[in-house]
């Protein structure tokens, strides 16, 4: 096989993973996550039975591939942040409430999405979130090289303090009925905590 037959199969194969994955989101907000059966959402998506379990081996899996695509499609917007020019305080809430902001537009099915992507990521294979942890730390390095964020702090530990407010603050909002508030001005006021005790003298705190 040509390395062009490659490649047009590997895009038929994200084309059809896609498909299944839009019918089933689809579903999950007309019918609620739990109503929605894997028969509805082939027979939605024109695919058979066995095509889905070739992409997505539980129903679960395809709300892991929701927080796969929320997470490349903020990944794919940060070069622009990276290279912006502005503090790397603003880089940092950029990025996290970027995401967050992506979980505010359906809340019910973003549980959901939340619950199998935790699954994941403490099964230790995540490849997406593991790229967002790097992509993170190149900020945190990017501070320490300019003198806003202090040098002896791990660039790692940092970054899983970081998401550990992050993660906190989105599961209260998810799953805790007296967290009435704005998720993404919630974490931006939690992360500045965190981001505050990072700072070199020199960072301006507003």
């Amino acid at each position: 096989m040509t390395e062009l037959e490659l490649t047009r199969r590997e895009r038929k194969k994200d084309e059809t993973k896609r498909k299944i994955f839009l019918a089933a989101v689809k579903l999950f907000r007309d019918k609620g996550f739990d109503a929605t059966t894997v028969d509805e959402i082939t027979e939605r998506a024109d695919v058979a039975k066995g095509t889905f379990f070739n992409y997505f081996p539980r129903k679960e899996a395809v709300l892991g591939y929701l927080s796969e695509v929320r997470l490349a499609e903020a990944e794919h917007r940060s070069d622009a942040i990276l290279e912006a020019k502005q503090p790397i305080r603003e880089k940092i809430l950029a990025l996290y409430t970027d995401v967050a902001s992506a979980y505010e537009e359906d809340r019910e099915l973003s549980r959901y999405a939340l619950m199998e992507s935790m699954r994941r990521m403490f099964q230790g294979s995540h490849e997406v979130h593991q790229r967002w942890h790097d992509l993170l730390v190149r900020v945190i390095e990017q501070g320490q090289a300019t003198g806003e964020i202090r040098r002896e702090v791990n660039p790692h530990r940092a970054e899983h303090v970081l998401g550990a407010v992050y993660m906190g603050s989105l599961f209260m909002w998810l799953e805790c009925t007296r967290a009435d508030f704005n998720l993404t001005d919630e974490i931006k006021q939690r992360l500045s905590l965190v981001l505050d005790g990072l700072a070199t003298s020199a960072w301006e705190v507003s």
